[in-house]
Order: C-alpha cells, then sequence, then structure tokens
C-alpha cells in the first residue's frame, strides 16, 4: 500500500484522520468535564462568579469563544430562495473538518502529475471509507460523542449532515480521479460495463448521492416519515455496495459502522421494552395489563393537542424529549416532542402543534375523543396504549447561573415552561436543610428569571396559564419562606395576532399605530380591573401598516387577521417608553388610542383562565436585546439565555447576545459577567 518513497501509506492517512477526531473529541471532553467542575464549585460557594485566576483565564476564554461560535453569517436571498448560513463556530468546525480531509487526501502527492492520479485515487478512497465510522456515531440517539462531550444526539445531528457531505465531496475525488485516469485512455466505459469493482463502487456513489440530496432541509420537511424510511434503506444499500467495493484489507471500517449502528438499536429497543412493559413494574400491571403506558388525547385552542400519560415508570429532565408512537392513532410511526411537565407533576404531557402527517391525525383523533358523550370519556374508552423512547437530550443545569433569560415562540414553551418551573421549584427548598457540600445542586444559585412568551392570541395562553400561575405562586411562597431573597420572576406574553383586536379603519388602509415614546400598554388582568396608557407624546406616532389578510397565518404573526383583526408587527421595547400597537379592543366600533387587554369586553376565543395580575400582556412583539440588557446590569453572576421558537426570534436572540457581549466586554477586564445561549430550534 506505499505510493511512493517519503509518501505516507494508505494505513497511515486512516489512522491520522481519527488521530485529528480523537484530538478535537478529547478537547470538548475536557471542557464537558471543567464545565462540571465549575457547576459543583458554584452550588458549593453559593455564587456565579470565577473564584480564582484559573476560573477567570476560563471565563475569558469561554466568552471570546462564545462570541464567535454564536455569531451568525447571514441570509443569502435570491428571488423568493434564501439560503441561511449557520453560525460561525459551525462553519468552522465543518470547515475543519473538510481542511482535514483535503489535506489527507493530497499530502504529498502532485494532482498535475497524470502518473500520480492513481495514487490519489487510492488515497481519496482510503480516507474516504475511514469516516464512514464517525457519520454513524454522530447520529445514534445512544450517542457515545454526546455522552462525552455533553451534547444530546439532536443538537450533534447537523454535523452527521455535513460530515456526510464531507464524505460525499472526497468520495467524488475518488470517483473523479479514477475516471481521469481511465479517460487517458478511453477507458470510463469499459470499466462501468464489464468491471464489477467499478460498478459496486459507482452505485455507492450514487446512492451516497441521493442519500446527500434527500437529506436537505426542504426535502426533509416534504415527508419527514418517507425521508426516514428511504434513509435507513438507502444506507442499507449503500453500505452493501462498498462492503463489496472495498478490498479486505479495509473492511474493518464497514464492519465498524454497522457494529455501532446495531449497538445503538439493541440499546434502545432494550430502553424501550423496559420503559413501554409492565413486566418491569408489576405495580402498573394490575391497571395496564401488559402494556405499561396509556395516553389521553385532549383538543387544545390553536390546533394543539395535549397527550397526557399517567404515572410515567422513568425520570426525566426539564428539556428532555421522547419520541412517542401511538399505533392505533398513527400506525408504524414515531416521533420526537418534548416533554411539557415534570416528574413532580406524576405525568408525562406533550403539547403537539397541528400541521401535516402525524401531528394532525393526533388532533382528528383528541377531538373526535372530546365529541363523545361524558360518560364514553369517563370510562377510559378513550385512551390509547402509546409507547415511548428516551428520554434524550443534555444541556448545562441552568440552576448554576445567576440570572436566566427565557425566549419562547409559540409551542417553544414546551421547552421553556418547564426549565422555569424547576428553577422555582428548587428555590422553596430549605437551604438550612441541605448540606452545603451536597454534588446534587439542589438549590438554586438563581436569582432572576426572566420569561418571554410570543403568542399569536390569548387563546394560546391555555395551554400553560396553570403552569404559569403556579410560578408566581411559587415565587410568592419562596419570599415567604426566605424574606431576605431578593429572587424575582418576571413574566411577559407578546400578542402579535389577536381577533380580539382590531385595526383603525380609513378610507384608504387599514393600519395599527405604534406609539414611539409611550408607556407600554399592561394587562394587569385581573378580575374587573382596566389597564390603559397615558401618551407622554401624543404627536410622537409611528404608523405600522397591517399587511393583508392572507398573510394572517405567516410565521412572523404579521399581517390583519379575519374581519379587520390588528396583527401587530411592531417591536415593543422592555423599556418604560417602548411602542405599542393601538388597536381597539373587544368591538370594531371603538377605536382608541392605546391597546387594552383587560377583562372588559371579553370576546368569545378569550382564554378560560383569566391571566395573573402579575404576569404583563404586550401587544406587538419582544425586542430581545433591551430585555437581556436590562437582565445582565442587574446581574452578579453569569446569566444565561435559553430560546426556543421559530428562525426569526432564534436570530434575533443570538444575535442580540453576541452584540451584548461583545459591548460589555465580557470577562476582559470590565466586571461584566459571561452569558451562556441556549437555542433550541423546532422541526427535525
Amino acid at each position: 500500500m506505499s505510493t511512493g518513497e517519503g509518501v505516507p501509506n494508505l494505513f497511515y492517512m486512516q489512522k491520522m484522520y481519527w488521530a485529528v477526531l480523537g484530538a478535537a473529541i478529547a478537547c470538548a471532553t475536557l471542557i464537558n468535564v471543567l464545565n462540571k467542575v465549575l457547576a459543583l464549585q458554584r452550588y458549593q460557594s453559593q455564587q456565579s462568579k470565577p473564584k480564582s485566576m484559573f476560573w477567570g483565564s476560563f471565563a475569558t476564554a469561554t466568552a471570546v469563544a462564545r462570541e464567535l461560535s454564536y455569531a451568525r453569517l447571514g441570509t443569502l436571498r435570491w428571488r423568493k430562495w434564501s439560503f441561511r448560513f449557520p453560525t460561525l463556530g459551525r462553519t468552522t468546525l465543518v470547515f475543519s473538518n473538510v481542511i482535514v480531509v483535503l489535506v489527507l487526501c493530497f499530502y504529498k502527492l502532485d494532482t498535475q502529475d497524470k502518473w500520480s492520479w492513481e495514487d490519489i485515487g487510492y488515497r481519496t478512497g482510503f480516507v474516504s471509507i475511514a469516516q464512514i465510522p464517525l457519520i454513524i456515531l454522530l447520529s445514534a440517539k445512544q450517542n457515545i460523542i454526546g455522552m462525552l462531550t455533553g451534547s444530546g444526539y439532536e443538537r450533534l445531528n447537523w454535523l452527521h449532515r455535513w460530515t456526510a457531505r464531507t464524505l460525499w465531496l472526497s468520495a467524488t475525488l475518488h470517483l473523479g480521479f479514477w475516471f481521469r485516469n481511465w479517460a487517458r485512455y478511453d477507458y470510463v466505459k469499459v470499466k462501468l460495463t464489464t468491471d464489477p469493482i467499478t460498478q459496486r463502487g459507482f452505485a455507492a456513489w450514487c446512492i451516497l448521492t441521493f442519500i446527500v440530496v434527500t437529506s436537505a432541509s426542504p426535502m426533509r420537511k416534504l415527508s419527514y416519515e418517507i425521508f426516514v424510511i428511504s434513509h435507513l434503506l438507502t444506507f442499507a444499500g449503500f453500505t452493501a455496495a462498498i462492503w463489496l467495493h472495498v478490498p479486505d484489507e479495509v473492511k474493518v471500517w464497514v464492519w465498524l459502522p454497522i457494529a455501532f449502528f446495531a449497538l445503538d438499536r439493541l440499546l434502545r429497543m432494550g430502553r424501550m421494552l423496559y420503559l413501554n412493559f409492565t413486566p418491569f413494574h408489576f405495580w402498573k400491571m394490575k391497571v395496564n395489563g401488559l402494556w405499561a403506558n396509556s395516553a389521553s388525547f385532549t383538543a387544545l385552542p390553536d390546533g394543539v393537542t395535549r397527550v397526557s400519560i399517567d404515572k410515567p415508570v422513568f425520570m426525566w429532565k426539564p428539556g428532555q424529549h421522547v419520541f412517542l408512537s401511538c399505533h392505533s392513532v398513527l400506525p408504524l410511526q414515531s416521533h420526537p416532542f418534548t416533554i411539557a411537565s415534570l416528574p413532580s407533576d406524576g405525568k408525562l404531557e406533550f403539547l403537539i402543534k397541528a400541521h401535516q402527517g402525524g401531528t394532525k391525525e393526533f388532533l382528528n383523533h383528541a377531538t373526535k375523543s372530546d365529541a363523545l358523550p361524558l360518560a364514553n370519556q369517563n370510562s377510559g374508552s378513550t385512551m390509547r396504549k402509546v409507547s415511548i423512547e428516551g428520554p434524550y437530550g443534555r444541556m448545562r443545569d441552568l440552576r448554576q447561573f445567576d440570572s436566566v433569560v427565557f425566549f419562547a415562540g409559540s409551542t417553544g414553551a414546551t421547552f421553556t415552561v418547564p426549565h422555569l418551573r424547576y428553577i422555582v421549584q428548587s428555590w422553596l427548598l430549605d437551604k438550612d436543610v441541605i448540606p452545603r457540600h451536597s454534588l446534587t445542586g439542589e438549590i438554586a444559585l438563581t436569582r432572576r428569571i426572566r420569561f418571554v412568551w410570543v403568542v399569536k392570541s390569548r387563546n394560546q395562553l391555555d395551554w400553560f396559564i396553570t403552569q404559569l400561575h403556579q410560578v408566581i405562586d411559587n415565587t410568592a411562597m419562596g419570599r415567604t419562606k426566605h424574606p431576605k431573597d431578593d429572587r424575582q420572576v418576571d413574566i411577559s406574553v407578546y400578542i402579535t395576532c389577536d381577533e380580539a383586536l382590531y385595526a383603525e379603519k380609513s378610507t384608504s388602509t387599514r393600519s395599527c399605530k405604534s406609539v414611539a415614546h409611550g408607556e407600554p400598554t399592561q394587562a394587569k388582568s385581573g378580575l374587573g380591573e382596566k389597564s390603559t396608557m397615558e401618551k407622554k407624546d401624543p404627536e410622537k406616532v409611528v404608523e405600522v401598516k397591517c399587511l393583508q389578510s392572507s398573510e394572517h397565518n405567516h410565521s412572523e404573526g404579521g399581517g390583519c387577521g379575519p374581519e379587520g383583526s390588528c396583527c401587530c408587527r411592531a417591536t415593543v421595547e422592555d423599556e418604560p417608553n417602548g411602542p405599542v400597537c393601538t388597536c381597539a379592543h373587544g368591538s370594531k366600533a371603538t377605536t382608541t388610542s392605546s391597546t387594552t387587554l383587560s377583562s372588559e369586553a371579553e370576546p368569545s376565543n378569550q382564554s378560560a383562565v383569566m391571566p395573573n395580575p402579575a404576569m404583563k400582556l404586550l401587544s406587538g412583539r419582544p425586542q430581545p436585546r433591551s430585555i437581556i440588557r436590562k437582565v445582565l446590569e442587574e446581574a452578579e453572576g453569569e446569566s444565561a439565555v435559553v430560546c426556543c421558537g421559530p428562525q426569526g426570534l432564534q436570530d434575533d436572540v443570538r444575535a442580540s447576545v453576541v452584540a451584548l457581549s461583545d459591548e460589555r466586554a465580557v470577562h476582559k477586564g470590565t466586571g461584566a459577567q459571561g452569558i451562556y445561549l441556549h437555542v433550541e430550534g423546532f422541526g427535525y
């Protein structure tokens, strides 16, 4: 396998590739270990600031790395198409892998020398096959790399896709240089028609190309169920073609991914059997029979289904998700859903927004169940057997941070609300009872929580209004228990498109208006209470035009709703003098200079449970930068910003964190503390 004097052999290049990968994984593992040690140190000292020169240097290096990795390169638009570039951190990681692969492919080989083309063909083939185990490792649900680095499989899945694209690049180079070498003798067609090894290799390349193309985001979103089935089948075909194509000396690189895949499936199957069969949980056998889990389906406002499983047989952490299957409603399909409840609730709950496919079937079933007579519902006839797999998902414990800011868009609250509740529940624990040397970190160090939820209409508050009330009550209880504590929760709900808010009508256009310098409208929302706004400068008015009604269902929540209802797109500065939309409330005939979201003139679609007076209801969209800045200015230690919602909200939050970290010169001599960002996306 030597390719010339002074040129490394092919097996050496494969070892070098995994040496580089091992070094990168080791560095990420070391950082994960340091973060865990730092968390324990914080819990023991009850402070979120660095305690030594080493940890101060670590915080500075972390702050610089975060500013670089969080930054997004922007969006490329062409006509109706747009391509959103990944963050700088992800881009750097992908290009680093590409550079390593290309260097190993061409090191000490001359691409212009026609007598070296065969050597390059061999080298690129050997480097290509060495990448396959990494691709399988990154795709596994029981992820070894994720366990070492502290990341869930879902946060490594993008790297799985880009590593596969890098494999396609090196495989294309392998194919290209062999074709280039044969083309000198007009031998390409002969090899493709007569040589079995060439035929199998070309078949493997064609299958890999199909996998890469169909794995693109637009293709996955067309039909995720079809994508999963085709992905597994084509992977099996690719593996078979590669095994038949390569020599015996390198078939170990084919057996390794097969072993990793089989191990992942075996562990998942064992976990599924444990979670779903009552022989492992005898106390459930009398009630449920052989199958351990039964779920109820309830239709909620705006196309959301609540799926609830009583007395689950496992524990989980906030923000984790499971794969849920209900074959009586949705045969042979399993989908990941974020757990919207806490173990202390005694039930496993999911709030599932209906789109196309399986989620819509869940909503249809829930709607039919709600239409049944009450006697049938109470008898349990609407319960369905379900299977669960998980839980999955890893992130740093938010209780170690001095301040936490949550941003949620629509059903993104299924991720943020459990974290919010978990921190507040920890506040109720007695510090004198929990030992200071406890390694569990039961006592939350968090002093301030800022919770922001963006919804289209008030009836969406039904999804989590009870839990938010509980948070407010627990906070008040905590103050009673610990009077000297200054811990607080600030909850704001931004309503962007409510049919009860009607736009002003003129002879030419319909519009919402935004007061440039007025106090933000808040709905105290107590029974019988009203909330109005006094303009500080009534002449400074900025007109915000409503879009056409056809854009009512836009994901950004902009435009005019049905029958002239106002969809307020103005950005609400979370400051004393921020703009608000001036839509009339409750009646088209009444137009005021301010938004009133009180209990007066209640529309038919209003939330069944009145919001707590401690919650702020604002008409418009939030300004993440000003919200985060206010929290950071009062923080005494490291802060965390958590976002789950549509792509636009994610981009705004990420850009705000990067700008504020740079503006405040975090851990660069100014005394400003660090900002940890966790962004959880929608979709697959």
